[in-house]
């Protein structure tokens, strides 16, 4: 099993602005959740996104699969 960890990743490069709205959509829509960087702070910081890797392999390997296509789904957003 992975070593708990966790990765930011940073909003603007998809195009959204409003990282809770973006956390929403990537598990509706691509299955693969993570948490809005505004709950960790104070100040309004919407441009970033956390996911969390305390999963079992087979279980990150399948969430990879999905972020691989998210750009392709990010394009038709609505």
């Amino acid at each position: 099993m992975p070593k708990t960890s966790h990765r930011t990743s940073i909003l603007y490069e998809f195009g959204w602005d409003d990282d809770v709205a973006f956390s929403e959509w990537l598990a509706r829509e691509v299955g693969v959740a993570a948490v809005p960087g505004s709950s960790f702070f104070r100040e309004p910081v919407r441009h970033l996104i956390r996911f969390h890797f305390a999963k079992q392999t087979q279980t990150l390997v399948a969430a990879g699969e999905r972020l691989l296509k998210l750009r392709e789904k990010v394009r038709r957003k609505p």
